[in-house]
């Protein structure tokens, strides 16, 4: 396939492809057009078409299996996980989730206790965020 097609089904511009190699605009263009591409430029290529091929497995996939884009969860809604370790640091707790992911959040010191029950936010790739007010306990207050 070719870069300029694979970039097209990603839905990146030559000057953003440009931006993420670190070079101009201009000189992405004469690489492709010359068919002669950096190293760098390769393996931003490779990520872009491993994640436009990801992309298209899991479109095919909910396709196939007749689910509507309604039943998959939204990534930024609240889930509810399980206090499963208390680090040396205090004010640090360590979550799991019934589908097996793990993360972490910064909460009151003393405040939950290990198997307890709470409602999170995504903040960053494995920091979460507290949703609702919990009472001294660690219990949601509704």
């Amino acid at each position: 396939m070719a870069a300029t097609e694979l970039l097209e089904r990603a839905g990146i511009g030559i000057d953003r492809f440009a931006a993420m190699v670190g070079v101009k605009a201009t000189s992405v263009r004469s690489c492709f057009s010359n068919g002669r591409l950096s190293k760098k430029m390769y393996e931003a290529l490779h990520a872009v078409s491993n994640d436009v091929q990801v992309r298209e497995l899991v479109d095919e996939a909910v396709m196939n299996t007749g689910c509507n884009e309604d039943d998959v969860p939204d990534p930024g809604a609240p889930r509810e996980g399980r206090i499963y370790c208390l680090p040396r640091n205090r004010h640090l707790y360590l979550v799991e989730f019934p589908d097996g992911e793990r993360g972490k959040f910064r909460g009151k010191p003393g405040f939950f206790h290990v198997g307890g029950a709470i409602l999170l936010k995504r903040v960053s790739d494995d920091l979460w965020e507290l949703v609702g007010d919990y009472d001294r306990r660690g219990r949601l207050i509704e």
